[in-house]
């Protein structure tokens, strides 16, 4: 069969972070194209992100009259979603769509409610699933056995099939598609600022190496698909899959997108002597937990290649912490931060701020440990009660979330929870950034790395994504809404 996965364009707001930070790769979709290539199956994969227009749109999909067209979405941008599949419902009215992603997984019976020209959603991990109702649908078999499926009957009712395992062996996944990628789209100057590499064109991918997390986050929705479970490819796989990238496509920048990538040590450690015994030369940054990494692993990590870190540390108040049930300490955040930048690798950290019982005092905590630890880089995100998080229900049961509008959910910009002092928590997050980044040591620490035009671009852009971020926080329209006061 003929296949299409959409990947839809990311909102206003990340469209505009995503010009000073790494790409959205859609590497998710990579993966999902390769199982069906293994099937026999001719895929095509569109990045909305790249081709934006609804002429080019409409050009690739009347040109190869697709048989199924799957979507993945997260929630902002999930009506942006149902209107482009609407679009292509027209042009295909035969064809089935299918859709993916945290907010269907998290909502299935919801989003087909919402959405009238979806066909199926997947819940949890896509692969096996998407091979089998692909399969289903070319030999016109009955979708009742599918795991992992919900769908309309021949009646209209929604139904709900089992959950899907997830996938036991990462391994024995195909390494991603990477050649239906659109990847010199993907090239960007600056990504590698802060480690220090300034480059014109920088070809940059994303790679997987494990899936899911073991925290307990109340803000995360990772749970809906992996349950607060972590599995992990092999060493080998991991560098046979960079080898292959190189090989076949010449990247040498890599993105790592697990959620902590430092969970198992002796599995970091082997990954780095196996790209340094193999003479890979790559650059590549991670993410990590504060709580998981040591100084011995972080030295491994710089001589492989490590150009970045991005640490959640949340908040610098441990009442705060609690509430999140983040699980880890400010003492556990300062040791981290302080031997990596002591061993040498850059240092970014995210803040969350307006969760449910956050006050200034907490905010002025927070503050005060960013200006303490120094990082490279920070950004700043407000607490966004994702669908399947537990923020969501602790939001929803106390009558706190505003409205229905899924574009809302848009959290570098956006709030959609409502209760007492959230407004001034949110202005004072805004002046910390300005604060931050105002520095004269940062800013002398900046002039001093423009050495060529490449760099001023970078930070001309950084400026003006900063400048919309705080006027929208402090009192601008760009995202403000209406709502009465508190009484």
């Amino acid at each position: 069969m003929h296949i299409l996965l959409v990947n839809p364009s990311s909102s206003f707001v990340l469209r505009n972070f995503s010009e000073i930070s790494l790409p959205e790769i859609p590497i998710n979709l990579a993966s999902i194209a390769a199982v069906l290539e293994q099937a026999g199956h001719v895929v095509r994969i569109i990045d909305l992100n790249v081709v934006s227009t609804k002429d080019e749109i409409v050009a690739q999909v009347t040109e190869f009259r697709f048989d199924v067209v799957g979507f993945t979405a997260t929630t902002p941008v999930i009506t942006s979603c149902y209107r482009i599949m609407h679009v292509i419902k027209k042009l295909l009215p035969a064809a089935r769509i299918v859709l993916g992603g945290w907010h269907a997984s998290a909502l299935p019976e919801k989003t087909l409610e919402e959405c009238p020209d979806i066909d199926f959603v997947i819940k949890g991990e896509g692969e096996m699933t998407m091979v089998e109702l692909v399969h289903a649908l070319q030999h016109h078999e009955s979708f009742d056995g599918i795991k992992g499926l919900a769908y309309r009957d021949i009646h209209g009712s929604v139904v709900t099939n089992a959950d899907r395992p997830l996938v036991k062996n990462l391994d024995d996944l195909p390494f991603p598609s990477r050649h239906l990628l659109p990847n010199d789209a993907y090239r960007r100057v600056g990504f590698t600022t802060v480690g220090g590499y300034f480059k014109k064109d920088l070809s940059i991918t994303s790679i997987v190496t494990s899936r899911g997390c073991t925290g307990l986050c109340t803000f995360c929705a990772d749970s809906i698909i992996y349950h607060h479970t972590c599995r992990f490819r092999s060493p080998e796989n991991v560098v046979a899959e960079i080898e292959d990238a190189i090989k076949r496509h010449g990247f040498r920048i890599f993105f790592f997108i697990d959620a902590n990538f430092t969970l198992s040590p002796k599995r970091v450690m082997r990954i780095c002597e196996l790209i340094i015994e193999r003479r890979l030369h790559i650059m590549w940054a991670c993410a990590a937990r504060v709580d998981c990494v040591d100084e011995e692993m972080l030295m491994a990590m710089k001589r492989a290649g490590c150009i970045r870190i991005s640490y959640g540390i949340e908040s610098g108040s441990p009442r705060v912490l609690r509430l999140m049930d983040k699980r880890i300490s400010i003492k556990q955040i300062r040791d981290a931060v302080r031997v990596t930048k002591r061993v040498g690798i850059p240092v970014y950290i995210y803040f969350v701020y307006g969760m449910p019982g956050e006050t200034l005092h907490d905010v002025q905590l927070s503050r005060q440990l960013l200006m303490e630890l120094d990082p490279d880089y920070m950004t700043q995100s407000i607490a966004t009660p994702f669908p399947g998080s537990e923020l969501h229900a602790f939001a929803a049961s106390r009558g706190w979330l505003e409205g229905k509008d899924w574009a809302r959910y848009n959290y570098p910009f956006d709030h959609v929870m409502d209760f007492p002092g959230l407004d001034a928590i949110l202005k004072a997050q805004s002046r910390i950034l300005l604060l931050f980044y105002l520095r004269p040591s940062f800013m002398l620490k900046t002039i001093k790395n423009l050495k060529s035009i490449y760099h001023l671009a970078f930070y001309a852009r950084a400026a003006r994504i900063l400048a919309l971020y705080v006027v929208s926080n402090l009192g601008g329209t760009a995202t403000r809404h209406h709502r009465p006061a508190h009484k």
